[in-house]
């Protein structure tokens, strides 16, 4: 999306992008709470290309209702991470923007992605939602290994695992933004107790990256839906995908990932 004329104080300057069942609802109820952020009623505004319908002009009247003491407007749309052009179209539309990362280990995103979908998403759309887990994640990795383009690829089995290549997806917002317009949050972080009377690990990271108090009174574990069991060999199939993908994110982030998350 080319640059819009909006005077670059007031535009977007806060960007949570993914990638999806991150829990950047929680985030996104977290960063409202504050009121320092706002937040627009529908936190997926999915611009820079994503929607085709959310013109230059549609994409500022998101934040209209900001009030002037917001210091943060934001933009919470988990697929930005995964879509390629997203990351430059962001730096020309506001350079100063700050970015945020939200990670979760790669074959328990794909696993949440595909239950999530599976309720909510109409099997029309993605016929391969009809099927069981591991012929779904079998469909796609021979998708990917094939790169065969897909019909109603948005919700194929294929774009799903793509969503977990948190190594290259990174990268690119690397070379787009300095290293400290960006904060990578781990799912992990949030859903690990806490002792009571302590900070979890997001309020102090989004603290210390913002300015802002933020309290992680606000999650909720929204996951819904059928237990989802996958065979030992796809599980292994899909880490050795996301082994090289892991150990890129490590490094950007600058946290042992690998380590974390058992690769």
């Amino acid at each position: 999306m080319p640059a819009l004329k909006t005077p670059t104080s007031r535009r977007a300057n806060l960007i949570g992008i993914g990638a999806p069942r991150t829990a950047t609802s929680s985030l996104a109820r977290m960063l409202s709470a504050t009121r320092e952020v706002f937040v627009p009623e529908e936190k997926e505004v999915n611009g820079f290309g994503i929607d085709d319908d959310v013109t230059e002009a549609r994409y500022d009247t998101h934040f209209a209702e900001a009030a002037v003491d917001h210091r943060y407007l934001a933009d919470i749309s988990p697929v930005y991470l995964s879509s390629a052009p997203v990351a430059e179209r962001i730096r020309s539309y506001n350079p100063e923007a700050k970015i945020i990362a939200t990670l979760r280990e790669p074959v328990s995103r794909v696993i949440s992605q595909y239950r999530h979908m599976k309720g909510k998403i109409d099997a029309s759309l993605g016929p391969e939602l009809s099927l069981d887990i591991n012929s779904y994640i079998r469909n796609g990795l021979i998708g990917i290994a094939s790169h065969r383009a897909q019909d109603n690829s948005w919700y194929s089995a294929s774009m799903n695992i793509e969503h977990s290549f948190y190594g290259r997806h990174l990268r690119r917002y690397y070379r787009s933004f300095p290293r400290n317009q960006i904060l990578v949050l781990i799912y992990e972080d949030l859903i690990r107790p806490h002792p009571f009377r302590e900070k979890g690990a997001w309020e102090q990271q989004l603290q210390r990256f913002l300015g802002v108090k933020v309290s992680q009174e606000y999650w909720d574990n929204r996951a819904e839906g059928f237990e989802t069991e996958i065979a030992d060999d796809v599980a292994g199939d899909l880490k050795r995908l996301f082994a090289a993908e892991v150990s890129t994110a490590s490094d950007l982030a600058g946290r042992d990932l690998v380590e974390l998350w058992g690769y």
